[in-house]
């Protein structure tokens, strides 16, 4: 009877949560293109209670308490999630002003207690991931000596086994919580800032009643040359904002697929890494048509155009690619035959969008080409992982002072660049190809995972040898290498 009441009680307090979520809203900027756009601030404007309040990078995510008499919130402790919904798992963020010890349990709709974790919490943010296994509505309490509180989480798809895993902690006071009175339905001015070329540039304003959490997108008219790397005398191109990579579902939370030139759908997932420094590595190991993570090391031509398979790990050679041609303008090329998503923008490009540098153009790019600067390139170590930066065309040395530019022997240490200061050179068009190895079949060695950059290009040289770019301690150029390797795409897009 005991458990009867509880089931009925805690489906009651789910009931009532969903009357008092908070509401958030998330930021990002966009170019007219589609681009995406680091924000500098982003202001928002309530224009009904008369306040306004700026997010300064990194913050672009902003929270506003919506509280009733019915949810269980903690005068100190808080607890907010995103995204939510969700599609599997989210990231939840608990934040308590003393350090002790809290217990985090999830229930179904039913009451039923299907997750919990019993651990102490630092003063500050405590990071989590929860798992949900059924699209369904889930409730998520958490209960420390300050007091307790509770969010309703959504889940729209099925999703690993129901669990909660810690993923870390920060000293900070959670800073994306408005303290501004705030009520569903208030009516908000939104207008963000970036900065391009050493000039601030305001994006245009958004302005409507916010009664949901809602991703809001800031639409700025940057000119569109402003980051772009010339690779001949007439071909001017934008680099993608990562490195291709490719997952069976979507990264282990759910089946999907993806559109493909000629119109249908194929498996799995393509998309642009999240930061133009991540890498998988030596993941790789795991490899195979069925692994549920990211990969991005592939074998030429692996569009999965005509068979040639992402996953392919045949180490013969003539498996690959397009026989004694180029996979310029053609299907294997990954860009012209798939559709990829860019995290950053949530913008999916069609199939055809890009598309995979030539040797010549590769050469052009790091030997011949004429910039303001003079620069073209400099090796680099960038939040922690060693690579190579190629500036556009119109870069200014006084962005950021390069050391040892347009050199091929020296080390990757020559430039350290934190992730914060990568910000400004990225603002202003510079692009990152990060090491990241070597793979052959499914083995990657770590020594190359760290020092080696491999890229493949679009033009062949035999049935078993193709051109590539190649950087490491020694040099940087363009040489033979085997179809088979698994190696890095970067795409690019003709201006």
């Amino acid at each position: 009877m005991r458990k009867i009441f509880t089931s009925l009680a805690m489906m009651s307090l789910a009931l009532t949560t969903a009357l008092a979520q908070n509401i958030t809203l998330k930021f990002t900027g966009v170019t007219t293109s589609g681009d995406y756009v680091q924000m500098d601030s982003v202001q928002v404007q309530n224009l009904t209670r008369s306040w306004t309040e700026t997010l300064v990078y990194p913050d672009t995510v902003l929270e506003f308490p919506v509280v009733s008499i019915a949810e269980a919130q903690g005068a100190e402790t808080r607890i907010s999630a995103y995204p939510n919904p969700a599609t599997g798992f989210t990231n939840v963020t608990v934040s308590v002003a003393q350090s002790g010890e809290a217990t985090l349990q999830m229930y179904n709709l039913a009451g039923q207690r299907v997750a919990e974790r019993v651990m102490a919490l630092e003063a500050g943010q405590n990071h989590f991931e929860v798992r949900m296994q059924t699209a369904q509505v889930y409730l998520l309490a958490v209960a420390t000596a300050q007091g307790c509180c509770t969010i309703k989480l959504l889940n729209s798809c099925t999703g690993a086994e129901n669990g909660i895993s810690f993923r870390g902690n920060s000293n900070a006071v959670e800073k994306r919580q408005s303290s501004n009175p705030f009520q569903s339905g208030d009516e908000l001015k939104i207008v963000g800032f970036a900065i391009n070329s050493g000039i601030v540039i305001a994006s245009a304003e958004v302005q409507q009643q916010q009664t949901t959490s809602e991703n809001i997108t800031l639409l700025f008219a940057l000119p569109a040359v402003s980051n772009s790397v010339s690779v001949s005398p007439s071909t001017r191109v934008v680099f993608s904002s990562g490195n291709l990579q490719w997952s069976a579902t979507n990264g282990g939370s759910t089946a999907t697929t993806h559109a493909v030139a000629g119109g249908g759908t194929a498996a799995g997932t393509w998309r642009f890494a999240p930061n133009q420094w991540d890498t998988i590595g030596s993941a790789h190991s795991n490899m195979s048509s069925s692994y549920n993570g990211w990969i991005d090391l592939f074998g030429w031509g692996t569009s999965g155009y005509n068979n040639k398979y992402p996953y392919m790990t045949s180490t013969t050679h003539s498996d690959y690619g397009n026989g004694n041609t180029d996979i310029f303008g053609t299907n294997y090329d990954w860009g012209v035959f798939n559709a990829i998503y860019a995290p950053k923008t949530r913008t999916t490009y069609a199939p055809g969008s890009w598309r995979t540098l030539t040797r010549t153009e590769w050469t052009y790019l790091l030997d011949t080409r004429s910039t303001t600067s003079g620069i073209r390139y400099a090796k680099a170590t960038v939040n922690g992982v060693q690579g190579l930066i190629i500036v556009p065309d119109n870069w200014s040395a006084s962005t950021y002072a390069l050391d040892s530019t347009n050199t091929r022997n020296t080390t990757f240490t020559t430039n350290v660049i934190s992730a914060a200061q990568w910000v400004t050179l990225e603002n202003a068009g510079a692009t990152f190809l990060p090491c990241n190895g070597n793979r052959s079949g499914t083995l990657v060695s770590a020594v190359s995972v760290r020092e080696g950059g491999y890229y493949w290009s679009a033009t062949y040289f035999s049935s078993d040898v193709v051109y590539a770019l190649n950087f490491g301690i020694y040099g940087v150029g363009v040489a033979y290498a085997g179809r088979s390797l698994g190696r890095s795409v970067r795409l690019v897009k003709d201006m």
